[in-house]
């Protein structure tokens, strides 16, 4: 046959053709996590989003702009040896990262009694290893954004699970919060005010509270803009979720009811998390019953609706989930190494592109210190193994930043 010949459709026509050609895809993905699983995830995605409605331009951000809005989640205090902690410092530095996202639990500083901060076991200052990360990202260039939660057992209730409960004081934690931003002073960037307060599982086990987290947020405010005017006070970002009952609130719900509560003033930068779970970064669906890589509009249609679009946003969490197709649990959907890669970079592009008052954007996650927790589902969003294997998510980021992002 001529290669300039015009190719016969075949029979039934190319829409059928093209619908068998994606069945025999997909089941061919359902035994395989190679290069054919790889595109047969992407091809589902790549539907979606050619098939789903565009999404209308909001009104103009007015903000300034954060330079290098790219940063990773990290869990430096994990870390026992400070080498470690400098080579994984480095290796975010050389892959064009700006800024770290790294928990600071009140529950490690002041692990006995209040304003007491010495290491029961071994009499050591409990903020020694929280200087060294600080001091060592200070020394690479990086921008730190701590979060501040958790509450030691001497601050929370008797019956309270773990430390993710809130402390029966609120004014503990801001002592606390205020303790550490003196500390830190021209050194730590930016603050957070807890994590995902919309679940139970972070807000010990209780049913979640918008009112009381609005409170704790409130008094935390104050006290960080009284001691470090220059350091953004970040709301909690709030979990991505539909469920709406004792063990979690549908986070545009609970969101709303801060808003109620009065909590427009009290924080520089409302925070996401940013996952892609069963979709791609250009996934435009916006719809209030699922959850896509789009969902911070909706939430940003939340702020504008109650005066507050000039407030910018940060994504404090996003990623894509490379855990093994074996795995029993699938909490957060699945893509292969080489789609985390491109959906990562790809998001974000389009925060670039698309969404000017999304500032910055923290990966999740650099890596753990051991391997405790490779049978657990999340513990595959990794850009790097324990032993500093790098993956291929780590080089598309290097890459990206060593090109400017074009």
């Amino acid at each position: 046959m001529s290669r300039d010949a015009p190719m016969a459709a075949p029979r039934g026509g190319w829409p059928i053709a093209a619908l068998v050609s994606l069945g025999l895809l997909l089941l061919a993905s359902a035994i395989s996590s190679g290069p054919l699983d790889t595109l047969s995830i992407d091809l589902r995605h790549r539907w979606v989003t050619a098939t789903s409605p565009r999404l209308a331009d909001g009104p103009p951000f007015v903000g300034g702009q954060v330079a290098n809005g790219v940063g990773v989640n990290v869990f430096l205090e994990q870390e026992v040896e400070p080498a470690k902690r400098q080579r994984s410092l480095e290796l975010l530095r050389q892959a064009g990262v700006g800024w770290i996202r790294q928990e600071l639990p009140w529950e490690q500083v002041e692990p006995v009694a209040k304003g007491q901060s010495i290491d029961p076991n071994f009499g050591d200052s409990t903020w020694a290893k929280f200087d060294d990360i600080v001091d060592r990202a200070n020394g690479l260039g990086l921008k730190v954004l701590f979060r501040v939660d958790t509450s030691p057992r001497w601050a929370r209730s008797a019956d309270a699970p773990d430390g993710l409960a809130p402390p029966v004081n609120d004014a503990d934690y801001w002592d606390f919060v205020a303790e550490v931003v003196t500390r830190y002073r021209g050194r730590v960037a930016a603050y957070q005010v807890w994590n995902e307060p919309n679940l139970n599982s972070e807000w010990g086990r209780r049913p979640p509270d918008a009112v009381a987290y609005a409170r704790l947020l409130r008094g935390a405010s104050e006290r960080i803009r009284a001691i470090d005017p220059s350091a953004p006070v970040l709301m909690a970002a709030l979990a991505p979720t539909l469920t709406e009952n004792a063990d979690a609130l549908n986070d545009l719900v609970y969101l709303q009811r801060l808003y109620d509560a009065g909590v427009r003033g009290s924080f520089d930068v409302l925070a996401v998390q940013a996952y892609g779970l069963l979709g791609g970064p250009d996934d435009p669906r916006i719809d209030r019953s699922d959850v896509t890589f789009s969902r911070p509009v909706l939430v940003r249609q939340i702020m504008e609706r109650n005066g507050d679009a000039a407030t910018p946003v940060w994504a404090t969490e996003l990623g894509w989930n490379v855990n093994p197709p074996s795995m029993a649990i699938q909490s957060y959907g699945r893509v292969t190494p080489s789609l985390q890669a491109r959906y990562t970079v790809r998001a974000l592009e389009r925060i670039h592109e698309q969404w000017p008052w999304l500032q910055v954007a923290y990966v999740w996650y650099w890596k753990r210190a051991d391997e405790t927790n490779r049978d657990q589902d999340w513990f595959w969003f990794r850009l790097a193994d324990p032993d500093f294997t790098l993956q291929p998510v780590y080089y598309a980021i290097r890459d990206a930043a060593l090109t400017g992002w074009q």
